[in-house]
Parts: structure tokens; C-alpha cells; sequence
């Protein structure tokens, strides 16, 4: 199901106004909240301390020719991966349940009703903890995790963080999330 953003290059005045109608406010950056699916990974996504809404670009097509190259509409949109950190918990649940999620990516057998990626949704809340909007990652898995460093030597308790790194097929925004 392909993401379909319908966008009028000719129309300077939308009807779809982007801009805040009232007063201006800014999106603080720990106004979030991530979810992944809840039934099948209840601890990943708490803790998570860091996430980056990913980059995106576009590279034009160069169309070669004698003296110079020619660059023409881009037709192919790149998206970063969406990197995250958490806090391990002590039962190392949340980590085990990444840790298995890659795994069984690389080792279990496909079955057909059975989905080995999921949807992220990224919740960005206003002042008041309200949430405003919904980035949802399509189709989302995971490529890695970071290790775990455990170190006698530490003379305060430092709690562990690790950081996974996931790729999807696209990001969509999910407006009028109440």
C-alpha cells in the first residue's frame, strides 16, 4: 500500500493551511512517545530516551550528455533509518525482545499470515502532553542493536542504554490525532 501525499504545485493557497491559527509554539524535543506493536513486543517501547525522525532526500536523474549532464525531476524519494536509544530494563526484556525480533528475521521460516515487520508510531506531543501528531513508520524492522557494556570498574551505577536501528518502507504523517 503505497503512501499517497497529494501535493498541488500550482496552487499557491492551500486549503490545507500547515500554519498554527492561534498563537505559535514550538515542539519541544522530549514531546514524544514511541510505539511499536504492543502485542507482540510489550517492553520495546518502553524507556526509549533518543529517537531522530529520519532524513529524507531526493537525487535528481542526470541525463548524460556531450558537454554537460542534464538533471531532471528526481523520481525516487531515500529515507534514513530510524535510530533509537533505550534504557535496558533489569529483566533485559525489552532488549531480549530486539535481539529475538532479529533473529527470527534471519531464521524463521516465512508462513503466510505471518508478518515480520511492523508499524512504528512516533507521537509528538504538545506543552500540555497532548498528542498533536503521529509519524507512523511503515513496514519497520530491525537491522541492529548496539552491544552492552558491562564494567566493574564504574564506581557510580550507570544504567545501560542500547541503541537499535530499524528500516522501513516510508513515513507517513497522521494529522488530526486526538
Amino acid at each position: 500500500m503505497p503512501y499517497d501525499l497529494s501535493v498541488n504545485f500550482t496552487d499557491s493557497a492551500s486549503s490545507d493551511n500547515l500554519t498554527t491559527q492561534g498563537a505559535l509554539n514550538y515542539l519541544g524535543s522530549i514531546s514524544f512517545r514511541l510505539a511499536i506493536d504492543s502485542l507482540k513486543y510489550p517492553n520495546a517501547q518502553f524507556n526509549v530516551q533518543l529517537v531522530a525522525l529520519p532524513s529524507i532526500s531526493i537525487a535528481p536523474a542526470a541525463l548524460n550528455t556531450p558537454k554537460r549532464n542534464v538533471f531532471d525531476s528526481p523520481d525516487k524519494v531515500s529515507y534514513d533509518p530510524l535510530e533509537l536509544t533505550f534504557i535496558v530494563d533489569e529483566q533485559m526484556a525489552n532488549y531480549r525482545e530486539i535481539h529475538d525480533w532479529i533473529f527470527g528475521l534471519a531464521n524463521e521460516v516465512d508462513r503466510a499470515n505471518d508478518t515480520k515487520e511492523r508499524d512504528i508510531q512516533l507521537i509528538i506531543l504538545d506543552s500540555n502532553n497532548n498528542v498533536v501528531k503521529e509519524i507512523q513508520f511503515v513496514d519497520a524492522f530491525p537491522t541492529s542493536i548496539s552491544s552492552l557494556p558491562f564494567d566493574i570498574t564504574q564506581t557510580d551505577v550507570n544504567y545501560l542504554t542500547a541503541a537499535v536501528t530499524f528500516e522501513y518502507s516510508y513515513f507517513k504523517f497522521k494529522d488530526n490525532v486526538i
